[in-house]
């Protein structure tokens, strides 16, 4: 439970830059606008059920809220693209991570920075952009990953409709080799819920 979300929150859009940031966003494509704020402030529900710091919160949530900032760098048309990508718009999307990590250094929010970078990586090393594994992973990027794959799908995205928030849990519950399950139950936690068990669960696209 958040001690004082007042001053959370306040701290979450205290950096100097979150303003020009999110009305870039906002104006280049409002769905990924939403989605950062979505993810920002589960981010900071999360990192408090996990126990951290406020300064831990508070890191985490802004990271939430900019994980996706280097989309900036990529057009609209193809964010929202229905078509099957070919591997050359793979590369250009997943250079999202990096971008964003870049637009913050430059701002001096390295420890924020790094997580962007690494919110993209899965304990079996099939993530990007370093294929880092398990415990190379920071806690704080663990509980990033799970926190953004929730929303994702729960919104929706342009090639898959949104999915109710019991097949999101057992998708990620299911998905034991690229989400830590100790992050993905600090997210049960943090929304009140409970585990969702199936026998059998579509697959994370």
């Amino acid at each position: 439970m958040l001690e004082d979300p007042g001053i959370v929150l306040s701290d979450l859009f205290g950096q100097p830059f979150t303003v020009a940031f999110l009305g870039a966003v906002l104006a280049h494509d409002f769905d990924t606008h939403r989605h950062l704020l979505n993810v920002g402030m589960l981010s900071v529900r999360v990192a408090a059920t996990a126990g951290l710091s406020h300064a831990g919160i508070v890191k985490l949530g802004q990271a939430g809220l900019f994980h996706d900032v280097g989309k900036l760098h990529i057009r609209a048309s193809l964010l929202n693209a229905r078509h099957e990508l070919s591997e050359g718009e793979w590369r250009i999307l997943r250079a999202h991570a990096i971008r964003g990590e870049q637009m913050l250094n430059i701002r001096g929010a390295r420890p924020i920075a790094a997580i962007v970078r690494s919110h993209h990586e899965r304990l079996d090393g099939s993530g990007y952009p370093d294929g880092l594994r398990g415990l190379a992973i920071s806690w704080e990027t663990r509980l990033l990953s799970v926190v953004d794959a929730y929303d994702c799908m729960r919104s929706g995205r342009p090639y898959a409709a949104a999915i109710s928030h019991d097949k999101a849990i057992a998708r990620l519950d299911t998905a034991r080799t690229r989400y830590d399950p100790e992050a993905v139950a600090v997210l049960i936690a943090a929304l009140g819920a409970e585990r969702v068990r199936r026998e059998a669960v579509e697959p994370l696209s």
